[in-house]
Order: structure tokens, then C-alpha cells, then sequence
């Protein structure tokens, strides 16, 4: 009986393993589909907000959202690139940026890079090199999900509004996980660190609830 225990074990492993998609092609969301979220602070475990995403438009080279935050009770329009990265653009600039850490398809081993990608502000810039690490199961409010870990390396710049000579510029470390079944991120980890190296913000977003159609 054991070791037919053991037969079955091993069967159910190599079945759930093979449910487990070896690569994930361009995310194919549907309008009407929302996906909610919460951040914290993984200093003390507090949460510093929640948002969602209601997708409203699909076009050739980016997707509309329609956003909203604990923060501001308003909604807003926001554009992320077919990678899932947010359009952004640089204080002095027009022109947009909508490429970010996730280029597909995704594959356990590819790498890719982005360069000083603008910050929401429009302030500075990051830049890093990314690579997918695994694909694993990662428990999330929203339940557990078989996801694409990238791993990203990086450095950010501040630009405008420069502040002391030490906390204008410093590396980044960012874990996304991607899944399929939701067409989008599960969660992820940002990192910032100063100049000399220590760390001034930990922070952890995470799927709440999706809502599919």
C-alpha cells in the first residue's frame, strides 16, 4: 500500500506539472475583466492601499484601464503596453514609455532590459535587466496560482526636483509574478535602495480578486 501511495503521489506531481504552461504568449485579457489589488509596506506589514483595474479597451499596441484607488476616489484612465507595464512619460516629455520588465512570450531562462523607463511622477527613471527565473506556485488573497517569477535588477535617477547628492540615485530589485490563468500579475515585490546601499522602500502588491468575463 505505501508504495503504491507513492505511484499515485508521483503521478499527481508529474499531472499538475504538466498543467503548468512552459511558455506564456501575449496576455489575451478581455474587456470587462477587473483585477484588484492591495499594497504593503513589508517594513511593518501595513497596508498602504487599494486599487483596481477595469479593462474597457484593447488596442494593437496597448491596453485601456479604468482605474481606481482607495487613495483617490475619482476614476481615472490609465494605458499600460500589450507587457503589462504602465505608459509613462518624463516631465519634459511627450513622448511615451510603455515597455517595461515583462516581454513575451515568457520562457523559464529568457532575459530582456529596459532603459531609464520614467517613474510615475515623471521625475526619473529606472533602468534594470530582467530575466524569467521559474514558474511556481505563489498563494495570493485572491487564491494560489501556478506563475512566471522575473526577476529584475536594476538603478533609478531622479532627474527633477533633485534633492541631497546621496538620495538622487541608487538600484533596484523587483520580483513580478505573471499567470496566465489571470492574464496578469499575481504579485509583486519593489525594492529601492539609496547610494550607499540601504534600503528605504519595501513594498508588496498582490492580487485581491479577479473578476473575470
Amino acid at each position: 500500500p505505501h508504495q503504491i501511495a507513492c505511484v499515485l503521489a508521483a503521478l499527481l506531481s508529474v499531472a499538475a506539472q504538466a498543467q503548468v504552461p512552459a511558455v506564456a504568449e501575449l496576455p489575451t485579457p478581455k474587456i470587462g475583466e477587473v483585477w484588484k489589488y492591495r499594497t504593503i509596506d513589508l517594513w511593518n506589514q501595513a497596508e498602504l492601499s487599494q486599487f483596481e483595474r477595469e479593462l474597457v479597451e484593447i488596442q494593437a499596441d496597448r491596453l485601456e484601464f479604468r482605474t481606481r484607488s482607495s487613495k483617490n476616489g475619482e476614476p481615472k484612465t490609465s494605458y499600460f503596453g500589450r507587457g503589462l507595464a504602465s505608459c509613462r512619460r518624463m516631465r519634459d516629455s511627450d513622448v511615451e514609455m510603455c515597455d517595461g520588465a515583462l516581454v513575451f512570450p515568457l520562457r523559464v531562462g529568457d532575459k530582456s532590459k529596459y532603459d531609464k523607463r520614467p517613474w510615475l511622477n515623471g521625475n526619473g527613471h529606472n533602468s534594470a535587466e530582467c530575466e524569467v527565473k521559474a514558474v511556481e506556485a505563489v498563494t495570493v488573497p485572491a487564491g494560489t496560482f501556478d506563475a512566471f517569477r522575473v526577476e529584475c535588477d536594476g538603478s533609478w535617477q531622479r532627474v527633477f526636483d533633485r534633492l541631497a547628492v546621496s538620495t538622487n540615485s541608487g538600484r533596484t530589485q523587483e520580483t513580478i509574478w505573471y499567470s496566465t490563468k489571470v492574464n496578469g500579475l499575481v504579485k509583486w515585490t519593489y525594492f529601492d535602495y539609496a547610494t550607499a546601499g540601504r534600503a528605504w522602500k519595501k513594498e508588496q502588491t498582490e492580487l485581491t480578486e479577479f473578476v473575470a468575463k
